[in-house]
């Protein structure tokens, strides 16, 4: 290699980085911490609980996330979830049979809100089941818009709605 080739490699790398730093300090600290707050969700969701109060603590603190009033709509032939007492006692109820499922999020897309403490966030959500027998996994993604608002200083749900892309 030559060392004119050299430098046009450290030059393009240089370059390469700069492009990804400026791309990344784009984003707001609000946009950072609804992203932060997404993903403390989805660990939350994997995480595994024992039974009994443990389960309940475990959905209080899924509840955490969302909004008093949070409403979920998760498509045509589901009704909508309303109020997040009736989201941590759905989260409760089903704790042990989503225990064999792990959340996956992937491209968030945040878009503030301006002059409101509000956010539009559209994802893809991606529920990975994994087969004890055959080691297989299964996966069932969908994309959802969300819609997050700003209580004091932390950022909650405050809407889901699944997004129909096969019609």
């Amino acid at each position: 290699m030559t060392r004119r080739h050299a430098l046009r490699s450290v030059l393009v790398l240089a370059l390469a980085a700069l492009a990804w730093w400026a791309w990344r300090s784009r984003e707001t600290d609000d946009e950072r911490a609804i992203r932060a707050r997404i993903e403390a969700l989805r660990n939350e969701i994997n995480a595994s609980t024992p039974d009994g109060l443990g389960t309940l603590a475990h959905a209080a603190q899924i509840g955490s996330y969302f909004t008093e009033d949070v409403t979920i709509e998760l498509g045509e032939g589901t009704s909508a979830i309303h109020t997040r007492d009736t989201l941590m006692g759905i989260a409760a109820r089903l704790q042990p049979r989503t225990a064999a499922f792990r959340l996956e999020v992937d491209d968030v897309s945040v878009d503030m809100v301006p002059g409101a403490p509000a956010a539009d966030v559209l994802l893809t959500a991606s529920f990975v089941r994994r087969s004890l027998s055959t080691g297989e996994e299964s996966r069932d993604a969908r994309e959802y818009s969300l819609v997050c608002q700003k209580e004091g200083n932390t950022w909650r749900i405050a809407r889901v709605t699944a997004i129909d892309t096969l019609r």
